[in-house]
């Protein structure tokens, strides 16, 4: 519980009560020493906001995010230090967030040289400083990580312009800012996520993950979460690596990755869902092959029976008499 417990000492070192502020949130102050818990979100974004409120600071949630000190998250913090560039401690971030706290989520797009990063907060615009604590942690990172002055394309925010929100523009180092927008987004250009992290150390890094795995969820392999999506069906909508990598909050680049850590790839694993769907269809339906190619997504029925003969070496019709004979 690292970010409770220094926002706390923050407020103590101000003169403020902290416990008290704690207490009224419910939040459990004899846990907070305790290393592998965690806070739920809402409970933290209500500590954050009504710090802000008892310390009269109209950009509080920005300035403690900007005076991050990497490290003082813990283990959150170090999985994104010891990644190998910045994009991949985005995705490890988006990856293992449930390790610090619960509520919200990550999603990642990519548009052309430039990748959107957006944080889901729980809440809305109602945890202002919550949204701008949670930009400035990860631009904080960021530039500390990377040792160069990363500086967002563009920023958006759920929240109503603050009256001083071109001093908040400036504590951000954004190019631009909107507000009152459907997401809180940050939008890296592709040059800094390529940057290599100056801390980079995969042997640690590996370490991290598999310290970090214990205390979470168990979750599919990358594999398997590919396969969830294309088991939904090829019908009415478009299997591309962009659509899948949306679907899953990370970038394409990062899904060719995982995959090809796992042995496998994009378009085997696409072939794959093709096979097993019509092996379900020509086993357990009447319908054409016609309509199982178009059904599958190919763009006729000969790219089918080319594809289901390379698989089962014989046609598609000849595998239907041998599982119906």
């Amino acid at each position: 519980m690292a970010g409770p417990r220094v926002l706390l000492d923050l407020l103590s070192r101000r003169g403020v009560d902290g416990s008290r502020l704690a207490r009224a949130t419910g939040l459990d102050t004899d846990r907070l020493t305790d290393p592998a818990g965690w806070v739920e979100g809402r409970v933290g974004m209500d500590l954050l906001h009504r710090a802000a409120d008892v310390v009269g600071d109209p950009l509080f949630g920005a300035r403690f995010g900007c005076d991050h000190q990497p490290g003082r998250l813990g283990l959150f913090d170090y999985l994104f230090l010891t990644a190998d560039s910045l994009e991949a401690a985005f995705d490890t971030a988006i990856r293992y967030f449930s390790v610090a706290a619960t509520g919200g989520a990550y999603r990642w797009a990519e548009d052309g040289d430039r990748a959107v990063v957006e944080r889901v907060m729980p809440g809305g615009s109602r945890f202002r400083h919550a949204e701008t604590y949670a930009l400035s942690w990860h631009l904080a990172m960021a530039r500390h990580a990377t040792g160069s002055p990363v500086r967002p394309a563009h920023i958006s925010l759920v929240q109503s312009a603050p009256k001083r929100h071109h001093a908040l523009a400036e504590m951000l180092k954004a190019d631009a800012i909107d507000f009152e927008c459907p997401a809180t987004t940050i939008t890296l250009t592709r040059r800094d996520l390529d940057l290599p992290l100056l801390g980079a150390d995969p042997m640690l890094a590996a370490m991290l993950r598999r310290h970090a795995d214990g205390r979470r969820l168990p979750a599919k392999s990358w594999p398997d979460r590919v396969q969830a999506f294309l088991a939904d069906g090829f019908t009415d909508r478009r299997i591309t690596l962009d659509a899948v990598a949306r679907h899953l909050t990370i970038s394409p680049r990062m899904v060719q990755q995982h995959l090809q850590e796992a042995g496998t790839s994009w378009r085997a694993e696409v072939e794959a869902a093709r096979d097993s769907l019509a092996v379900d269809l020509l086993h357990n339906s009447l319908l054409p092959t016609r309509a199982i190619a178009a059904r599958l997504g190919y763009s006729d029925e000969r790219a089918f029976r080319r594809a289901f003969r390379r698989q089962h070496a014989c046609g598609p019709d000849a595998y239907r008499r041998s599982t119906t004979a």
